[in-house]
């Protein structure tokens, strides 16, 4: 187990605030299981530092379980070649530590780094109650990057959008965490699949989601939501099996089904009020591509049915929080209030 745990050391934020302006501190150390962060920090100033002519000469990636450490620190020591600063990359650097030669050869360079050299470690399991790492711990430059908690990452993946210059709704965050999981990697690797779908659009929808990341699972919650739209119960009820049976959470599917009852209330008071289509996409912010399914669901629900809805929806929630159901039969029995619910659909919007 990593003895780093027990410490508290700044994320990621954090180091990205401290290197504003790219001002590089001679030495980095760099821990923690999220690689993928670790990389993106480690291209930051590889990229920063040193053009592409100057990197043959100035960029030195070594691995501690091949390399000899008094080797590396010839390396770190060496003064940059055309360029102001040169950058040694030391993976498995817990690994370089072998001995109590390495351990001194590395804590003497560590004591007067040389200033135009970015010399940053990347450990796996550091131990904290051994030398360098003893001297380390009491500088400003290790930063850990931990795995997000699953609350964290929905959060994480808006903000990574708004850097990439893309607005996308909370809905959407939400459902991407639930199809992908907490890796990072895979996140970023649909957002890039997403972003090249979009095309020249900016905001990204649950259903663009669906469409690129749900595609490959089968049926997703907007061929549900579809299906209940359409008040076709047979098909809404295979789709529920399904979405079953390849590990669609209920909570989700809660979610997103109140969303989506949600935007049907606003559409109808909407277009109660005389709005047009195109004024009532514009302020519902329904995708282009999946309006007219909504205006054709508006039709076929009434307020009070909608209102129903909601009340058939809070319930299921409350109920999947405060018990253990039986997931199939809690959407099951969703499903039926939602489509069987025989208010008369009083609202003509035709």
């Amino acid at each position: 187990m990593s003895k780093y745990k027990k410490e508290k050391f700044p994320s990621y934020d954090v180091f990205l605030e401290t290197v504003k302006g790219k001002k590089y501190a001679p030495v980095y150390l760099f821990i923690g299981e999220e690689d993928f962060l670790v990389e993106e920090c480690v291209d930051r100033i590889i990229r920063e530092l040193l053009t592409t002519d100057t990197k043959a000469f100035n960029l030195d990636i070594m691995f501690g379980s091949k390399a000899d450490a008094r080797e590396v620190m010839a390396h770190a020591a060496s003064f940059p070649m055309m360029s102001d600063r040169r950058v040694v990359v030391v993976k498995e650097f817990d690994k370089l530590l072998s001995g109590d030669t390495a351990k001194e050869i590395v804590s003497a360079y560590l004591s007067h780094p040389l200033e135009s050299t970015c010399l940053v470690l990347l450990a796996g399991k550091p131990d904290f109650r051994t030398k360098p790492f003893i001297d380390l711990k009491k500088s400003d430059i290790v930063f850990a990057f931990n795995p997000l908690y699953d609350n964290q990452v929905p959060a994480w993946i808006s903000e990574r959008c708004r850097i990439l210059g893309k607005d996308v709704d909370l809905e959407a965050c939400r459902l991407l965490h639930a199809y992908v999981g907490n890796s990072l990697r895979a996140i970023q690797n649909e957002l890039d699949k997403l972003f090249t779908y979009l095309g020249e659009r900016t905001r990204v929808t649950p259903e663009d989601v669906a469409d690129v990341v749900g595609v490959t699972r089968g049926f997703t919650v907007f061929d549900l939501q579809n299906a209940i739209g359409k008040k076709n119960l047979e098909e809404a009820l295979r789709i529920v099996k399904r979405m079953i049976e390849i590990g669609e959470t209920s909570q989700l599917t809660i979610v997103m089904l109140t969303r989506y009852f949600n935007l049907l209330w606003k559409l109808q008071n909407l277009l109660a009020h005389d709005t047009s289509e195109t004024e009532a996409l514009a302020a519902t912010r329904i995708s282009p591509y999946y309006f007219k399914d909504y205006i054709a669901a508006v039709k076929r629900f009434s307020p009070t049915q909608i209102e129903h809805a909601f009340h058939v929806l809070l319930d299921a929630d409350v109920q999947l929080k405060s018990t253990s159901p039986d997931p199939y039969h809690l959407m099951e029995m969703l499903v039926y209030s939602l489509i069987r619910d025989h208010r008369p659909a009083e609202t003509d919007l035709s």
